[in-house]
């Protein structure tokens, strides 16, 4: 609701209306009348109007200053928020790749282990033996139960980006 009220300004009274609060008019009426003053008595020569058009152009430079930093706040945001999804998304396919070497990881120590269990290699689980013998990867092409393994490790093989140490120890190398 719209009040009546009567505030001064560089001594100079002035009637106003307004449907802000009482307190929040003479906030604002102080600082203008501070305002006024100092431009007044940094320019003495300076008339009272003189200084309230300097006061009303200085707020209103502030102003489209003001609004100038929030458009550019506000399209910073939502490139960060572009910037977010893209890095969420690329982290997601990280931890997918992380998880398809940890399977393929996985499949090559089982067939390994399968191979030294069959008494065709030593290959202990602390250090691998990379150069595994011909034969014993031979045989455990023939085993029917990595057939499915080795189809597994040909695809893993071309979607992730696996070490040399791994690429030596594929079936599709031998």
């Amino acid at each position: 609701m719209k009040q009546k009220y009567q505030i001064t300004v560089a001594d100079m009274q002035l009637n106003i209306v307004s449907d802000a609060p009482r307190d929040e008019v003479e906030t604002v009426v102080g600082i203008l009348d501070r305002r006024m003053r100092d431009i007044h008595l940094k320019s003495p020569h300076c008339t009272k109007n003189e200084a309230a058009i300097l006061c009303a152009l200085s707020y209103c430079s502030e102003r489209i200053a003001a609004q100038e930093a929030y458009q550019k706040m506000e399209k910073d945001a939502f490139r960060y928020a572009a910037e977010t999804e893209r890095l969420k998304k690329t982290l997601e396919d990280l931890k997918n790749e992380l998880d398809n070497v940890r399977q393929d990881n996985q499949v090559m120590r089982s067939a390994l282990n399968s191979s030294v269990e069959r008494g065709q290699t030593a290959v202990s689980e602390s250090e691998p033996n990379i150069e595994a013998p011909v034969e014993a990867v031979a045989a455990m092409k023939e085993d029917p139960t990595l057939q499915a393994s080795e189809e597994k490790l040909t695809k893993a093989k071309v979607r992730s980006r696996v070490g040399t140490m791994f690429d030596l120890l594929t079936f599709s190398d031998v």
